[in-house]
């Protein structure tokens, strides 16, 4: 099954390398096709991301009503989707799509400059004399192409897959390594896939700047830029043309997104927005107000404490202290104060 759809992702780019006999412009052209098809999805669901933020309101009071029916809850949160024509999984299906296409386009371009098998064994007879009957076979051997295709036959037994005087057959990190001249296209490559990806999330901010971003968000906004460079980096060339035109399609839906959804206060977007912002208001208003009635009944139980180690009742009066009883024996700080010496008494007797 995954041979066929590869084979049909071939054919699709042999004929776009039949209309224009160069490798980047065909890769481009398919990865154009291939963002042609899931557009629809991703404006599809965003537009039901948006409506789920803009009725979130009224999703709360229902999950506060029924918190201790979960299955009335499921019930009532169906129904509440239904009538407002909202799929709440829309928000995942062009990354559900995405990634099997590029999983697709992988293989078939990695299929491209596919090795003939058993090279290297072949070229370690022929240096040992070993002769061989069919000879030795080098350089490209494309997969998932019929053998009288275009792309086929321009590519078998080459070592390299030029286009405007690039080999797209290599990565940028090998590039590097043959020189900075070698290496100057593919860096002004990743540059621009970079610029492009960097200025994607950029959009991104600036449109939800009045919504709150979770840390987890922000910090898939910055890793997701620097993985896909990274990633091209250590890839064939012609995975970096879909990149690039890929990434650039994205900037251009994105600011399509933003005029079409976002533009205006009437905008389901701004609606969205104002909508989030109050709930947030209102989740902080009601945690305020229980931090507010739990601070007398802490701050009451500190005086007794406090009252109670001093000697005092709680009314504030302090306690009667009682004095010794006449005849008694003063206490000293130490213990019982001493007894008079009978010297002391004698004298009292001359007297």
């Amino acid at each position: 099954m995954l041979n066929g759809l590869f084979e049909a992702i071939s054919g699709l780019l042999n004929f776009f390398y039949e209309l224009v006999p160069n490798f980047a412009v065909a890769i481009g052209l398919l990865t154009c096709a291939v963002m042609l098809v899931t557009t629809p999805l991703t404006l599809k669901s965003t537009r039901s991301m948006i409506e789920m933020q803009r009725l979130q309101p009224q999703i709360r009071k229902l999950q506060v009503q029924y918190k201790d029916d979960r299955q009335k809850l499921n019930e009532e949160m169906m129904a509440f989707y239904k009538a407002n024509n909202i799929n709440p999984l829309g928000g995942c299906l062009p990354m559900l799509v995405q990634l099997p296409v590029f999983s697709i386009l992988f293989y078939v371009v990695r299929g491209l400059i596919h090795e003939t098998p058993f090279v290297g064994l072949q070229n370690a007879l022929v240096e040992r004399g070993v002769p061989l009957s069919n000879g030795v076979i080098s350089g490209f051997q494309p997969k998932y192409l019929s053998s009288d295709s275009a792309i086929y036959r321009d590519l078998l037994g080459k070592k390299e897959m030029l286009s405007f005087g690039v080999d797209l057959a290599i990565s940028p990190a090998t590039a590097l390594g043959e020189g900075f001249v070698t290496a100057l296209p593919y860096v002004i490559m990743l540059a621009a896939i970079a610029g492009l990806a960097w200025y994607q999330q950029k959009q991104i901010m600036g449109r939800n700047s009045h919504t709150e971003v979770t840390q987890q968000q922000r910090m898939m906004m910055r890793i997701g830029p620097v993985l896909q460079v990274g990633f091209t980096f250590i890839s064939p060339a012609a995975l970096g043309i879909y990149f690039l035109i890929s990434t650039a399609w994205r900037v251009a839906q994105q600011y399509y997104i933003t005029r079409s959804l976002y533009h205006g206060e009437d905008s389901v977007g701004v609606q969205a927005q104002k909508a989030m912002a109050q709930m947030r208001a209102e989740k902080k208003a009601a945690g305020n107000g229980g931090v507010g009635a739990k601070a007398p009944a802490k701050k009451k139980a500190g005086a007794k404490k406090a009252a109670s180690s001093n000697g005092s009742s709680p009314s504030g009066n302090r306690r009667p202290t009682q004095r010794p009883a006449a005849g008694s024996a003063a206490s000293g700080p130490t213990g019982p104060a001493k007894a008079a010496h009978p010297r002391s008494r004698k004298k009292k007797k001359r007297k």
